[in-house]
């Protein structure tokens, strides 16, 4: 898996807790929805592309909508994403096995996207231009 830093995903637990906290609802139809399976069970996750500055070059859009259309979750990049949650994960808690499978599985898509942006000159520092944010349920 390319990183962008470590710095940029250790706190992504607390991101995707909040992002999952129903302000999905306000964004309209996701730019992207897939149902996958969980050892638990079956999850749907969507994610949305958004301008986080004012003049985001039309190339930034199509990047950021490409990688998110053409992103694939693989085992590999699945697992890794695990182990990034669970080590930025600051309470004692245990993670159940099918919450870090379906917040890896996020993860890994919302990574790409990053990945690709930063690969066509548009970095997360100093300033990230488009945000992918998401939303799941699982049942």
């Amino acid at each position: 898996m390319n990183r962008l830093g470590v710095a940029t995903v250790l706190p992504i637990a607390a991101v995707v807790a909040l992002l999952m906290s129903g302000c999905a609802a306000d964004r309209g139809e996701p730019d992207r929805r897939e149902t996958f399976r969980v050892t638990e069970g079956e999850c749907t996750a969507s994610w949305w592309l958004e301008r986080l500055v004012e003049d985001v070059p039309a190339e930034a859009e199509a990047v950021a909508r490409d990688a998110l259309m053409n992103a694939v979750v693989t085992d590999e990049a699945t697992a890794e994403w695990q182990v990034i949650i669970e080590d930025s994960d600051s309470s004692d808690a245990e993670i159940r096995q099918d919450r870090l499978e379906d917040q890896a599985h996020i993860e890994v898509v919302r990574e790409q996207v990053r990945v690709a942006l930063d690969a066509a000159g548009y970095p997360d520092a100093p300033t990230r231009v488009i945000e992918v944010y998401s939303a799941l349920s699982c049942s």
